[in-house]
């Protein structure tokens, strides 16, 4: 049977009293825990335990090239302090500092660098932000299966707190398995299946849905090859998919998606797709022809 997925408790201690300040991550009955804060608390946040551990770190700031919302740095350090002061010294992009380690020091240098390259690996894979580092270090395979498979578990944790933080540069997109389907109750089946909506106009024709980081439209749509008029906004997320060959050309008239992209409304996945705007909520249509808006409202004004 299927492993199903439960609630989880987070403790977010705020170092400073305020949200802006330093912050520490911790889960109950997780040894590890996540330290982050501003560049500008860097002076304090270098006395602090953490920063004296063995560990993985993400730097984060505005990517100066533009090419993405964000760009990142994933490093590794047995003492993290020693590495960040470097960075301090000759990386000037990064704004926010995000140090995974443990509470008690127990991750060696084996262990540091396969999480480093997992990371490097997942953050490049994801392509939501630009990587700063130029390779990805060989270290994988060079664990034992049993620590293998405790880095992977460290991992899984980690990648539940990072989102919080509001890091999402490593969430890879994976198509729900459809036997999934079976290990839940007919009334989730119905709910699952209602969220499946389709595009058709114009040269464009798409299949997508509702996700919880917005609205994801699977690899093989078809969007129109001549933009029209649309929101600026859009306009930039349909060049950067373009240039970045997420949308790649099939014929003269016609682009494909060559991967599942999530964008952040079904608007914007419709508008991007179509070459001009579009109210997505009335454009996607499920198997009934129900708009979303019309699903939405049905939900909205069912009993309680």
């Amino acid at each position: 049977m299927a492993a199903q997925r439960r609630g989880a408790s987070i403790r977010i201690f705020l170092i400073d009293g305020t949200p802006q300040g330093m912050r520490l991550v911790e889960r109950i009955g997780w040894t590890g825990c996540c330290l982050s804060f501003s560049r500008s608390d860097y002076d304090r946040a270098r006395h602090r335990a953490e920063l004296q551990r063995s560990g993985v770190y993400v730097l984060v700031g505005a990517d100066p090239q533009g090419a993405r919302p964000v760009r990142i740095y994933i490093g590794e350090g047995e003492e993290v302090r020693t590495r960040l002061d470097t960075h301090v010294r000759e990386k000037d992009f990064w704004s926010s500092a995000f140090v995974l380690t443990t509470k008690d020091d127990s991750l060696n240098k084996a262990h540091i660098r396969y999480l480093e390259a997992r990371l490097i690996a997942m953050a490049q894979a994801a392509q939501i932000a630009a990587v700063e580092n130029s390779t990805n270090p060989a270290a994988l395979g060079r664990l034992s299966e049993s620590e293998t498979s405790d880095m992977e578990a460290y991992l899984d944790e980690a990648l539940i707190l990072l989102p919080l933080l509001g890091v999402t540069a490593f969430e890879i997109y994976d198509e729900p398995d459809a036997s999934a389907a079976a290990q839940v109750t007919k009334n989730d089946q119905a709910q699952i299946a209602g969220r499946r909506y389709r595009l058709k106009t114009q040269l464009t024709e798409a299949e997508g849905y509702s996700d919880s980081r917005g609205f994801a439209v699977l690899a093989g749509a078809l969007a129109r090859r001549e933009a029209k008029v649309m929101v600026p906004g859009y306009q930039k997320i349909r060049e950067e998919l373009i240039a970045e060959r997420v949308l790649v050309g099939v014929n003269d008239q016609q682009y494909r998606l060559a991967r599942t992209f999530i964008f952040d409304s079904p608007s914007s996945a419709a508008s991007v797709l179509a070459g001009g705007s579009k109210n997505g909520r009335t454009e996607w249509k499920d198997d009934q022809g129900r708009t979303i808006r019309e699903n939405e409202e049905a939900t909205a004004a069912s009993p309680a």
